[in-house]
């Protein structure tokens, strides 16, 4: 699968709250930082599905990926999401054997 199809079935997975499937793209030694009003750094994939799945806890919003741009070594994304509240981020995926590693979010709202 390439990089930007399974950054996209990522998505996919986190919009329909399915997160079994959305674990088998997570590094298990993954690193999401979160940069908002605080910065909040979250490592491995338990602790990371504990705070996405309580972020998405009784709210049904979904997002869509504006723009995607994959680095020329296939290994880094940016992509610019929106979800449908107008809220904005743009984050960074690094990639290491074909999962995602790295994940630096900006929320820009």
């Amino acid at each position: 699968m390439q990089i930007q199809e399974t950054l996209t079935a990522f998505f996919t997975a986190e919009n329909t709250r399915d997160w079994e499937t959305y674990k088998t793209f997570l590094h298990p030694e993954i690193t999401w930082k979160l940069y908002s009003a605080e910065a909040k750094t979250i490592h491995g994939t338990e602790e990371y599905l504990a705070y996405i799945t309580k972020a998405y806890e009784n709210t049904d919003v979904r997002f869509t990926c504006n723009f995607m741009e994959i680095s020329a070594d296939n290994t880094r994304v940016i992509a610019y999401l929106i979800n449908d509240k107008g809220e904005r981020s743009l984050d960074i995926f690094d990639f290491k054997d074909n999962l995602i590693f790295r994940e630096f979010e900006f929320l820009l709202d």
